[in-house]
């Protein structure tokens, strides 16, 4: 277990260099779109060359634009199944029985159809164990005592069923979504704090978070899976249950077993030890069995920053702002002091930057639960 309670200096101050919010060199490959002005059959025509030449990304992207118009064309139904399986999204499976309904059983490309469809199971790395949160109301934030003045006021906050994940995503899972979907590698501006060099990832990171990631970085993993980034409100309900506890575990005060956190006034950056694996603390668990939502590493949520938003938001589903300047993050870090991992604490940083301390957990809706 990690805990950081050392009083001397032992490195180069954290928050000096390359973890305090500021300007970060966006690394993302401009983005592709589709070629606007063609018919859907020359889509068709495009998508299939795309396709034989490994553009499964792009192929994608005109698959969609042109099922807008041939929703059930068989060609369009095949290739989007190849380019789903090669970039393992979970919805390959179901796109390929789709088209194994739909096309004839002498389709001379069925037996190449039937190999993807074989390839459809994601490997173990890139799943996420998700855990139920039952529909129904919490109380959310705080006053009096620590509680900062965005925590306020006090409201009850109903939701719907979702699921939240079990950990925080880990380095493994992210770099199989790099492989397969082309997206950029996490890098902070300071190399000293990267866990990757280019794709590969250094020794002893695959199961600790992964950290160096923006906003938009998480928003697309999350996607990918098959989620979405949690709301502020979702986050909190999942950290804390309907009881209004003060942590994840309890009230009882914050140890060493229940949650990888800093004593030290100026924690100090030590490499991959700063961190802890993704089923470090059981005694820190959630009421929904989350681990790691108090401390290690802060966790994007989808909501713009509001710190007056508690004041109007919506009873029911609030999902934030409409817009604003930062998004909200939530748990504390490996940084924090024991006061920052409060279920209740807020905040925020530009979802451009990409820091040591801030990770991803994902959510999904649970439109199978009554």
């Amino acid at each position: 277990m990690r805990q950081r309670m050392r009083g001397t200096v032992l490195g180069v101050m954290l928050i000096v260099a390359g973890t305090v919010a500021g300007t970060t060199t966006d690394a993302h490959a401009e983005v592709y779109h589709a070629i606007p002005g063609l018919s859907a059959k020359d889509r068709v025509v495009l998508a299939k060359s795309m396709v034989e030449q490994g553009q499964f990304q792009n192929g994608l992207i005109e698959i969609t634009e042109a099922m807008k118009e041939m929703p059930n064309d068989e060609m369009l139904i095949r290739l989007k199944g190849i380019c789903e399986t090669e970039l393992l999204r979970p919805e390959a499976k179901d796109t390929i029985m789709k088209w194994l309904e739909l096309a004839p059983q002498n389709h001379p490309d069925r037996a190449k159809m039937l190999a993807f469809l074989a390839r459809t199971q994601a490997p173990a790395e890139a799943s996420i164990d998700w855990l139920l949160v039952p529909a129904g109301e919490f109380e959310m934030g705080a006053e009096g005592g620590l509680a900062e003045p965005d925590e306020g006021p006090k409201h009850r906050v109903n939701l719907d069923a979702f699921y939240i994940g079990k950990y925080e995503v880990t380095n493994r899972q992210y770099q199989t979504f790099v492989k397969a979907s082309g997206h950029h590698a996490p890098e902070n501006e300071d190399p000293k704090f990267n866990l990757w060099r280019g794709d590969k990832l250094l020794d002893g990171v695959v199961e600790l978070p992964v950290v160096n990631v923006s906003w938009e970085d998480a928003a697309a993993y999350c996607k990918w899976v098959g989620g979405r980034l949690p709301t502020e409100a979702e986050w909190e309900k999942a950290a804390r249950g309907t009881d209004g506890r003060t942590y994840p575990w309890g009230n009882e005060p914050v140890t060493g077993n229940r949650a990888n956190y800093s004593f030290d006034p100026v924690p100090m950056w030590d490499g991959t030890a700063t961190l802890a694996k993704k089923d470090q603390y059981e005694f820190g668990r959630s009421p929904y069995g989350a681990y790691e939502m108090a401390g290690n590493v802060w966790e994007w949520v989808q909501d713009w920053y509001d710190e007056n938003y508690y004041k109007n938001s919506p009873a029911k589903n609030p999902t934030g702002p409409a817009d604003g300047q930062q998004r909200g993050m939530r748990g504390g870090s490996w940084r924090n002091n024991a006061e920052k991992l409060r279920v209740a604490n807020r905040s925020r940083q530009p979802p451009t930057d990409r820091r040591v301390y801030i990770g991803i957990r994902c959510a999904k809706d649970a439109t199978d639960v009554k």
